[in-house]
């Protein structure tokens, strides 16, 4: 996405800081190299789940509880979330949860092998709703371009917000990108037996409509 090497590798430095450590924390450490996903896991596990942006960790959490053989790779920005999903994490005994502090707005593509994961969970990313920002989001043709190739084929997609012109919008971005397929509606304003974040909560407790996407890969 950037183009200035200069710039690229100040933002690669800032990547592999954290004052964060833990041996549950996958950490790259060499541009180029990819994250060996399946030696970081339990052996057991067969398949694999990836979610941008997962906040305090509910959704992961209880996603993990009830599938020990499904690796869970939670990548958030903010440290002080990934330590409160650790606690609960530690607390539960649950050894199928990763964590990646970096920014995948940045070095996505670069970390993480081709074809990997069976889901890949998008819940309520920044809308950015001033049109000079909209560079700023995260549904952008190239991400979806790299969220296809990180997927297996037939492997899927769940998006959520609560804004109704981001949630256009994507959808307008996923009908010029033909790769992804879906049944049914484009969208849906509920999501049975998924588990609800925090932040999912408070917003349905305001009143807020919840748009709810799924995408698959073609095969």
């Amino acid at each position: 996405m950037l183009v200035n090497p200069e710039i690229q590798e100040k933002l690669w430095k800032f990547t592999i800081r954290t004052p964060y450590q833990s041996d549950y924390l996958l950490q790259p450490n060499e541009r180029g190299k990819k994250i060996d996903l399946k030696n970081s896991f339990p052996k057991d596990t067969n398949r694999f789940v990836l979610e941008l942006g997962s906040g305090w960790g509910e959704v992961a959490i209880e996603l993990a509880k009830n599938d020990h053989q499904t690796g869970y790779l939670l990548m958030e920005k903010k440290v002080n979330r990934i330590i409160h999903t650790e606690k609960q994490r530690k607390t539960l005994g649950l050894e199928n949860i990763r964590y990646m502090t970096v920014n995948f707005q940045w070095f996505f593509d670069e970390l993480l092998e081709k074809e990997i994961f069976d889901t890949i969970i998008i819940n309520f990313p920044d809308p950015w709703p001033k049109k000079k920002h909209w560079k700023n989001r995260l549904m952008q043709p190239y991400m979806l371009q790299q969220i296809y190739d990180l997927l297996k084929p037939g492997g899927e997609l769940l998006f959520a917000t609560d804004y109704g012109p981001y949630a256009r919008r994507t959808i307008s971005l996923f009908r010029k990108f033909p790769n992804f397929a879906w049944e049914g509606n484009e969208y849906e304003f509920e999501r049975p037996g998924f588990p609800i974040s925090f932040f999912e909560a408070e917003k349905r407790n305001e009143g807020k409509r919840i748009y709810y996407l799924k995408r698959t890969k073609k095969i």
